[in-house]
């Protein structure tokens, strides 16, 4: 696994809010609202109209959608939540993860904060969750905020969770995880979940050698989750070093039923994850008790 270098400080200048209206929007609104507070960011809320299919003939009026769609920013704006918070209301029309992706760029966003409603709803879906697309792709990391995330209290993170596999792709994340600790004073808890001891590899790594029992593989782990993090690093408490076994996503949202946040690093779609939203990742951020910050191997910080 690279080495880790952590920012000093988390740049969140610009935060992207993606809208539908929907109660799992309204959720993530609250979150957004509480970064921008706590970072004395601008928070972009955006709404995209998607191409809509003839039906029976008549085409859809997107001047009335758009008018309908510019009334409830337009309340959303005056109904105080937004009072000390640098704001602007985009309207946009096209394929979600598209628009995001363009305005990310114009507008230098630091952090897309969007719901998702959750597997149950989702599965089903021919391509998946939108929400999975946005953080698998974004150059920036992705807040995702499912229907069982509970509220921040006194908005503010007090404990964060972040989740590691050894993979490459993990290492985006945790620079993250430790500069939110960092800066909020938050406790931080470095996980990895394990296979099973006894379990036999289809391909053993030349070299390997045989799992004896779970304390070993527990003792062997936490050496690894402590090299992880940077000797230069200015938590305000000792990182726990947990060793879970079982199937990675249920182990992952159990261990962080009392967290503010999971931190994850997320490898670029394949067609497994994105038609049947069978990655880890795509299943923690649905299920989880709190918000999922997903840095994609695409984003460089």
């Amino acid at each position: 696994m690279p080495a880790v270098t952590t920012p000093t400080r988390i740049k969140l200048q610009n935060i992207l809010f993606a809208t539908d209206f929907s109660p799992s929007a309204q959720s993530a609104f609250i979150y957004a609202l509480n970064l921008g507070r706590s970072y004395d960011a601008g928070v972009y809320s955006v709404n995209v109209i998607p191409h809509l299919p003839f039906v029976e003939g008549v085409e859809p009026d997107y001047e009335q959608i758009k008018q309908s769609i510019t009334h409830q920013m337009t309340d959303w704006a005056r109904s105080g939540f937004l009072r000390d918070v640098r704001h602007m209301e985009i309207i946009e029309e096209g394929e979600v993860p598209d628009v995001l992706s363009r305005l990310v760029r114009e507008h230098d966003i630091d952090l897309i904060v969007i719901g998702t409603g959750g597997r149950q709803r989702l599965e089903k879906l021919l391509l998946g969750s939108v929400a999975e697309e946005v953080f698998r792709n974004a150059e920036c990391p992705v807040l995702t905020v499912g229907p069982h995330a509970a509220p921040w209290k006194n908005g503010s993170l007090r404990h964060i969770v972040y989740a590691t596999d050894f993979g490459p792709e993990s290492v985006h994340g945790l620079p993250y995880a430790i500069a939110f600790a960092e800066a909020n004073r938050a406790f931080l808890t470095m996980l990895h979940v394990a296979r099973e001891p006894g379990i036999v590899l289809p391909e053993p790594e030349p070299g390997s050698l045989p799992v004896i029992d779970r304390q070993e593989v527990i003792s062997s782990t936490q050496k690894q989750l402590r090299a992880l993090v940077p000797e230069a690093n200015s938590l305000w408490h000792e990182p726990e070093f947990v060793v879970q076994f079982g199937e990675a996503a249920e182990a992952i949202v159990k261990a962080a039923q009392a967290a503010d946040m999971i931190v994850l690093g997320v490898k670029r779609p394949t067609p497994l994850t994105k038609h049947l939203g069978a990655g880890v990742a795509y299943k923690v951020a649905c299920d989880a008790y709190c918000p999922v910050l997903s840095v994609s191997a695409r984003y460089h910080n």
